[in-house]
């Protein structure tokens, strides 16, 4: 029986059906590299609860309490026939930033979403892609155990890796933005990997969790050495400069 990491994800939530449930248990008992994939997956699982779990006592954004009471007020309709036919209207700023992120979106390849807002998260370096503008704020002095519920960007998990460097996922608020996991490199933050981030709902109601793509899980999983920091711990590196 070929095992796959849908199948172990679901007997690690208590989500696999009795008999499928039944077969891979008794396929665990005779197979070590198996039960090795599921306790890495548990693993994961316990981290990732222990970092976002309270995002889920966070109250419900107004705005989305209104929408769902049909309180909020009616949505703007936009002519995209008549906006085609008046060209772009972008000015230097916005026309060098959509430059930016394409020439960046060459080496992230399909992964890599494009930046509409003006200021650039990613700036290409000799060895790879590093965070700039408000991502590399965030990472720099955004801590997970408090940050704003509307953040442009949230930071997630902050752990050391095999090299003991620090490393922290993050997730753009923007609709179809970027989600990934960047490490301290010298002076600023080397993105190490990268997806599209899950959309966030109308009002900006979101869980981190939800946010990070899998891939992104799972090199987080390939990654961390130990355990993920505690707020304490996350505001003594932020206070030593992640050195």
């Amino acid at each position: 029986m070929i095992v796959t990491d849908e199948t172990i994800a679901a007997y690690v939530d208590g989500e696999l059906a009795d008999e499928p449930r039944a077969a891979l248990e008794a396929q665990l008992a005779a197979d070590a590299s198996l039960a090795a994939r599921v306790e890495a997956q548990r693993r994961l699982r316990s981290r990732l609860s222990a970092a976002f779990d309270p995002v889920l006592a966070e109250p419900a954004p107004r705005d989305l309490l209104a929408l769902i009471r049909g309180e909020a007020p009616p949505a703007t309709v936009v002519d995209l026939a008549a906006r085609r036919k008046a060209g772009p209207t972008w000015g230097w700023p916005q026309g060098a930033a959509v430059a930016a992120s394409l020439l960046v979106g060459v080496l992230f390849g399909a992964a890599f979403v494009r930046i509409a807002q003006p200021t650039a998260i990613l700036s290409p370096a000799a060895d790879g892609v590093t965070a700039a503008g408000p991502l590399a704020r965030a990472l720099d002095g955004q801590l997970a155990s408090d940050q704003p519920a509307a953040a442009a960007v949230r930071v997630g998990l902050t752990f050391r890796d095999g090299d003991g460097r620090y490393c922290r996922t993050f997730a753009t608020s923007h609709s179809g933005g970027l989600a990934g996991v960047a490490c301290r490199a010298g002076g600023g933050w080397r993105v190490e990997a990268s997806a599209r981030a899950a959309p966030a709902p109308s009002g900006g109601m979101r869980t981190a969790a939800a946010e990070t793509p899998p891939a992104v899980l799972a090199a987080v999983d390939a990654m961390i050495a130990g355990e993920p920091l505690d707020a304490r711990q996350e505001a003594a590196a932020r206070a030593a400069g992640w050195r």
